[in-house]
C-alpha cells in the first residue's frame, strides 16, 4: 500500500470481509490478504487452506473483495499465492543423506517451445525427462542432497490460465507429485517418473492449444530439498546472497551442459507455476522475433525497441524495431504475462535496449507502417 492511511482503509476493509466469511477458508484467504496489505508475507499464512478442496472457488468467489483489500497490489498478492502453492514438506523415514528429517518439496515447471513434433517426441518420452531430470541434480540446480523428477506429460500454456486453474489445484498437483516422489524414494515406485497423476492429467486433457508453428508447455517436476534450503527464515542476507550466485552459476552450467545442447527445442530452467507461464508468454514474443530479426542481421536477433500494449480481448501486442527495420506484430496471452510481470519483464528488458509501453495497439502497430 502506499502509505499509512491506504493500510488502515484496506484492514477496515479487511475486517469487514472477514466477518462476512462464510466458510473457514475463505477467513484463512481474507486473513492472508488483510497480511499482505499491512505489508506482512501474507500469502505464506494461507498454508494448509491451500489443500482444501473448497479453496479455488472461495478464491474466485472472493475476487471483488480481495481487489478491494490490496488494490493494486492484488497482482502481486495472486503472484505469491500461486507460488506457495507449489512449496511443501516431507518426512521420509529414508532420505538422500539422513532418515527422520523434514525435507522440503517444490513444485517447478521446465517451460518447453519447439515444433510440435518435437516438442510431443520430448516431452513424452520418459528416457528424455529422466535425462533432463538427471541434468538438473548433476549441474547442482538441484542439490547434491536433493532429488527431482520430471514427468513425461506437456502441459499446455492454456493449462497456466488464472481464471480456470486457481491455486487450489497447483496445490494438489504439488501434493500428488509429492506422493509419487516419496514412493520412489522408499522404494514402493520405480524412480523414473514415468506415473502421471490423474491432476496433472486432467490438466492436459481439459486444455488444448491451437495449432500453430511453434507449440508452447512446460514440463512439470518435483524437487525435494535439503532441511538447510527448506527454510530460509533464519539465513542471513549473506547466506541468500551466496546461495543465489551458486545457483545462477548452477543454471549456466546446466545450459551450457544440456539445455543448450537439444536440438530444434527451447528448454528453460526449473522455475515456480507463476513464474513459468510468464516465462512461456515471453517466448511466445521472443521466438518469432528472434527468427524475424535474424536474417536481417540483427545480433542474436535482439530489437533496439520493443513496442507494446496489451488490449481488450485479452492479448499482449508487440512489435519490434532494430535500426531501420521493424517486425511483427507478436502476442501473448496477457493473463499469463501478469501472473509473474517482474519474470515477463525482466527477460523483456534483458532481450530490447528499450521498452516502450503504449495505450493503445495503433501506436505499437504504426512502426510496421513506417509511421515510427
Amino acid at each position: 500500500m502506499a502509505n499509512r492511511a491506504d493500510r488502515r482503509a484496506s484492514a477496515k476493509i479487511a475486517r469487514q470481509a472477514v466477518k462476512r466469511a462464510r466458510t473457514p477458508t475463505e477467513s484463512a484467504i481474507l486473513k492472508a490478504a488483510a497480511a499482505f496489505a499491512a505489508g506482512d508475507d501474507g500469502a505464506r499464512t494461507l498454508g494448509a487452506s491451500l489443500s482444501r478442496p473448497d479453496f479455488d472457488a472461495a478464491w474466485r468467489r472472493l475476487a471483488d473483495d480481495l481487489h478491494d483489500i490490496l488494490e493494486d497490489a492484488y497482482v502481486d498478492f495472486r503472484t505469491e499465492a500461486y507460488a506457495e502453492a507449489g512449496l511443501g514438506g516431507l518426512t521420509l523415514a529414508s532420505a538422500p543423506g539422513g532418515a527422520g528429517e523434514a525435507w522440503g518439496t517444490r513444485l517447478f515447471l521446465c517451460p518447453l517451445a519447439g515444433a510440435p513434433a518435437a516438442v510431443a517426441a520430448f516431452a513424452g518420452d520418459p528416457a528424455e525427462t529422466g535425462r533432463l531430470a538427471a541434468s538438473l541434480h548433476e549441474s547442482g540446480v538441484v542439490a547434491e542432497r536433493g532429488t527431482c523428477l520430471v514427468l513425461p506429460r506437456l502441459l499446455p500454456f492454456s493449462g497456466f490460465a488464472p481464471d480456470e486453474v486457481g491455486p487450489g489445484r497447483v496445490r494438489a498437483l504439488h501434493d500428488a507429485l509429492a506422493e509419487i516422489l516419496a514412493a520412489t524414494l522408499s522404494g514402493a515406485a520405480a524412480p523414473s517418473g514415468e506415473s502421471v497423476p490423474a491432476v496433472l492429467s486432467a490438466l492436459c486433457d481439459e486444455r488444448s492449444d491451437a495449432p500453430g508453428a511453434i507449440a508452447f508447455g512446460a514440463l512439470v517436476g518435483i524437487e525435494l530439498v535439503p532441511p538447510p534450503r527448506a527454510s530460509r527464515d533464519e539465513a542471513t542476507e549473506e547466506e541468500l546472497e551466496a546461495e543465489a550466485m551458486a545457483r545462477a552459476a548452477a543454471l549456466d552450467s546446466w545450459s551450457d551442459s544440456y539445455a543448450d545442447g537439444l536440438a530444434d527445442l527451447a528448454l528453460g530452467a526449473p522455475l515456480d507455476w507463476p513464474a513459468s507461464a510468464s516465462a512461456l508468454a515471453w517466448e511466445m514474443i521472443r521466438l518469432p522475433l528472434t527468427a524475424a530479426l535474424l536474417p536481417r542481421g540483427a545480433p542474436e536477433g535482439r530489437p533496439d525497441i520493443l513496442h507494446w500494449t496489451t488490449t481488450e480481448d485479452g492479448r499482449l501486442v508487440a512489435s519490434a524495431v532494430w535500426g531501420e527495420v521493424a517486425v511483427g506484430p507478436f502476442s501473448a496471452p496477457a493473463d499469463l504475462v501478469w501472473l509473474d510481470a517482474d519474470e515477463f519483464f525482466g527477460r523483456a528488458e534483458a532481450c530490447a535496449e528499450r521498452l516502450l509501453d503504449h495505450e493503445d495497439e495503433a501506436e505499437v502497430l504504426a512502426p510496421l507502417l513506417g509511421a515510427a
